[in-house]
């Protein structure tokens, strides 16, 4: 009899939960398809935290390989900044960066640093600009082992304007580094070409140069 009890108490209690003897299968067909939409929702919102996560970690590998950033300085005044990781060591990476003589076999827009390439040196720069060589003289910026650059009053179609370009390494560790292009354009230009216009065009180039190297170097 105890068994007996202990059975009919049991089923009595399972069936009070499932819906049975409290409704018609009616009831207990509803309280089944919401305990599935119940699981249903934990499922998706499990396989949707577990997405945001993978998207967040690429996000962060990517932002530690390479940052593109156009930025206002001030009133006329505006900076182009991009990065780009290598991975390689510093030295290797400034040596094919400062290959003056090879650097058009691989780059496909900066194709030429001719002249005094000392600090305060005067240089010929050489850009290939839709199958066109632009050349423009500039005033060397040089320091060993860590940038290059130049920093002069713009002519031409950039009158009005002074730029103040920079190609630096920054050593992460033994095996890699940051290379780093950067330009800061500066002056109220002209009709046709404002410090924000230009810091815009460039932020297109730029990263193109930056990948170029990269597969120079690693390859």
């Amino acid at each position: 009899m105890d068994k007996q009890f202990r059975y009919q108490t049991l089923k009595f209690h399972y069936e009070k939960k499932l819906g049975y003897g409290y409704g018609n299968n009616k009831t207990v067909v509803t309280n089944l398809i919401k305990m599935q939409k119940v699981t249903t929702l934990i499922i998706m919102v499990i396989l949707n935290l577990a997405c945001k996560n993978t998207i967040n970690l690429e996000m962060k590998t990517k932002d530690m390989l390479e940052h593109i950033e156009v930025r206002e300085l001030n009133t006329n005044h505006w900076l182009t900044y991009t990065d780009i990781v290598i991975d390689a060591p510093i030295e290797k990476v400034w040596q094919v960066l400062t290959d003056w003589n090879n650097i058009s076999n691989w780059s496909s827009s900066l194709v030429g640093i001719n002249g005094n390439t000392h600090n305060n040196g005067k240089v010929m720069i050489s850009y290939l600009v839709d199958g066109k060589t632009y050349n423009t003289p500039h005033v060397f910026i040089y320091k060993d082992m860590e940038e290059f650059g130049w920093s002069d009053r713009m002519e031409g179609s950039f009158a009005g304007l002074t730029d103040n370009h920079r190609f630096r390494v920054e050593k992460i560790s033994d095996i890699q580094t940051r290379f780093i292009q950067s330009d800061d354009f500066k002056g109220i230009g002209n009709k046709d070409m404002s410090a924000e216009q230009i810091a815009k065009i460039t932020v297109e180039f730029f990263p193109i140069f930056n990948r170029e190297l990269k597969i120079e170097v690693e390859n």
